[in-house]
């Protein structure tokens, strides 16, 4: 096997950011007011309002830098009736539902619906956090990014008892979401869904403590919608009927998508080059196997996701397009191969030279 030497030298040039962000990301605008608790105008809470009854499950707090979400899981229902159970506290760009019919508790079920209107492509989701409450360590808080293209429908979603209930939704989470959290009452028009970010932990945080979520993807198509949710409690979780503390709570502040300018995996005429390291400045060496030509290919968003199952769900990650990676070919045994990768918000720029030899 002949080798190829190559030299590769990495420089990293920041730019002028252009940030492409999620709407109120530092939770600073509230407005109207549910159930005489005021609420934010960007966001959506999983509040309920069921049978006459309100329950608040968002809050306004001081937060890091100046307000902050503040979202609790609740004992709610009717006990005179003999309706109760304990509810997530979430946060979400989509809308939060439930679904009760009538008073067949054994058929409710509820989840997240939509999103918002969305077309880039982050590397990361940084969120500030505090986690409290009486049981931290038996339930888990989520922090989620999703993105996808088209639109999804369905029918049936599943309930309490682990049946399924009848009641239509579009662009529902669970529906979505199919490799991760999906609809166990099956899709009846899936949407493609491109992107996911999702951090999960049972823990407690007194203090603000910052919490970096990958961004993975699973293949090259550009999103037309996204949605977030953090949630104090067990969802989403195949529906979250059980395993939910009352008063276990997430304080959430600062949110910022972060957009990378590295090649997280290069591949050299198709096949990938293991060695590759996008930080480095020092020399690296490689083979080139057979023929002239030098086909260059970089790709970001690579990795495994584990669902609430322990089923573990492959994303293959995106190949850089040309507005984001350009190449300017040099010779073999002579001038440097010029790849220039520049993050999606203009925030940062790296270059990276391969001198490739026979």
């Amino acid at each position: 096997m002949k080798k190829l030497f190559v030299v590769l030298s990495v420089l990293g040039v920041v730019g002028a950011a252009n940030a492409q962000q999620l709407p109120d990301p530092h939770f600073e605008s509230w407005g109207g007011k549910f159930n005489g608790d005021v609420q934010l105008t960007e966001w959506h809470g999983s509040n309920v309002n069921q049978a006459g009854f309100k329950f608040t499950f968002l809050y306004q707090k001081p937060g890091r830098t100046g307000y902050c979400a503040y979202m609790t899981d609740r004992a709610v229902g009717i006990p005179k009736l003999g309706i109760g159970a304990t509810g997530p506290g979430y946060l979400s760009l989509g809308v939060p539902w439930q679904y009760l019919k009538g008073l067949n508790v054994s058929g409710a079920t509820a989840g997240t619906e939509g999103g918002i209107a969305w077309k880039y492509r982050p590397d990361t989701m940084s969120v500030w956090v505090k986690r409290v409450g009486p049981k931290t360590n038996d339930e888990d808080f989520h922090l989620l990014y999703y993105a996808w293209q088209g639109t999804s429908k369905s029918h049936q979603y599943k309930n309490k008892k682990g049946g399924c209930t009848t009641t239509e939704r579009i662009n529902e989470e669970s529906d979505i979401r199919r490799a991760t959290d999906g609809n166990e009452c099956g899709v009846d028009e899936p949407a493609k869904q491109i992107a996911e970010g999702w951090y999960r932990a049972r823990a407690k945080y007194d203090e603000w403590i910052q919490i970096k979520v990958p961004i993975l993807y699973m293949n090259n198509g550009k999103p037309t919608m996204c949605n977030v949710i953090f949630s104090a409690g067990n969802y989403p979780a195949f529906r979250a009927n059980d395993g939910l503390y009352d008063g276990n709570a997430l304080y959430v502040d600062d949110v910022e998508l972060i957009y990378s300018s590295r090649i997280d995996k290069l591949v050299i005429n198709g096949k990938e080059w293991k060695d590759f390291n996008p930080d480095t400045e020092k020399v690296q060496t490689y083979t080139l196997e057979s023929g002239e030509s030098v086909k260059i290919e970089g790709f970001r968003g690579i990795g495994t996701l584990t669902n609430i199952k322990g089923e573990k769900a492959r994303f293959n990650g995106r190949k850089l397009d040309s507005q984001e990676m350009t190449v300017v070919p040099g010779e073999i045994n002579g001038a440097p191969w010029v790849i220039t990768v520049k993050a999606e918000d203009g925030s940062s720029t790296h270059v990276y030279k391969l001198k490739i030899k026979k």
